[in-house]
């Protein structure tokens, strides 16, 4: 089990560096941008190429919170439950159930990856292979599911996830 947990997270943590990597290349595209248009010169296909940009930013972000159980979630219910056991294993039935949204998006993904990877999709304007980043995209999604489904089957064990940072402190 050690194993895994440790597997999964080098892989999120390596993944999490390429998607900060594309945020950065956005924030040093966007900035680019509003300086050089400052100077009345303008990049053509800047629009098309952060949009590119946003989709490592985006999906590989979500597996590296979900391993780090940085993720949103709602503890309304289940914050009221005082037996431990019962909110973990109710915990880790709802992240079941809900990676079956993200099953959907992954399904979905592949199918347009496939579909567009067959017409070789282009960028406008700056005419880069749209492929690849839907690849990356469909891969991120199935990383975050195998990293939601773990934490379920975890919690259903008994087990703690790694870094639990939102549960509300108790105030003596």
């Amino acid at each position: 089990m050690q194993f895994i947990d440790t597997f999964l997270k080098r892989i999120c943590e390596a993944v999490g560096v390429v998607g900060v990597l594309a945020i950065l290349s956005l924030m040093a595209l966007t900035v680019v941008t509003v300086v050089f248009r400052a100077l009345h010169i303008a990049f053509p296909g800047t629009y098309s190429l952060s949009e590119l940009l946003l989709i490592p930013a985006v999906s590989l972000s979500l597996a590296y919170a979900a391993v780090k159980n940085e993720h949103t979630r709602v503890v309304l219910l289940v914050d009221r439950i005082k037996n431990q056991r019962i909110r973990s294993a109710l915990h880790g039935i709802m992240l079941m159930i809900g990676s079956l949204f993200w099953v959907a998006v992954a399904w979905a993904t592949l199918r347009e990856a496939i579909r567009k990877g067959a017409q070789g999709e282009l960028s406008p304007i700056i005419n880069v292979p749209v492929a690849p980043f839907r690849w990356a995209m469909a891969a991120a999604m199935i990383l975050l599911i195998i990293v939601i489904l773990w934490q379920g089957y975890k919690l259903l064990r008994g087990m703690k996830l790694e870094e639990e940072n939102h549960t509300p402190e108790k105030q003596t």
